[in-house]
């Protein structure tokens, strides 16, 4: 965030959702993506005034991966419209599939598969 006086520019990660049941894009294995909203946003006191360059994501819960979906395909979601799931068109972003790892959702690390826990942060990593 970037603060000057009374004014502020930053950028915000907003949880949506969780999707369950669907077929990891990068590894292909049965998982549930965590779906997320990103944007920019101008505020005057910590009140947000307008926000900007929108984008949605899809992060694989089994590996990690990075998945980006248009905006109209993300607004449709984030209403709750799932009808539109199996034809989603999605762009990888990063491609973490490496067998026998996952990726930390709170500290980014990368961890063995076998580990319940991140050894970094200590956050849940299976559901």
């Amino acid at each position: 965030m970037f603060f000057i006086g009374i004014f502020g520019m930053g950028t915000k990660n907003k949880d949506i959702r969780i999707i369950n049941n669907m077929i990891c894009k990068s590894c292909g294995r049965m998982t549930s993506y965590k779906f997320i909203k990103t944007y920019n946003y101008f505020e005057i006191f910590f009140i947000p005034i307008f926000k900007w360059s929108e984008r949605y994501y899809l992060i694989s819960k089994c590996c990690g991966s990075l998945f980006e979906l248009s905006k109209e395909e993300g607004e449709q979601l984030a209403k709750g419209d799932d009808s539109i799931l199996d034809k989603l068109n999605i762009t990888i972003v990063e491609d973490n599939s490496r067998c026998g790892k996952l990726m930390c959702h709170n500290c980014g690390k990368e961890v063995d598969e076998s580990f319940e826990f991140c050894p970094y942060c200590g956050t849940r990593l299976k559901n």
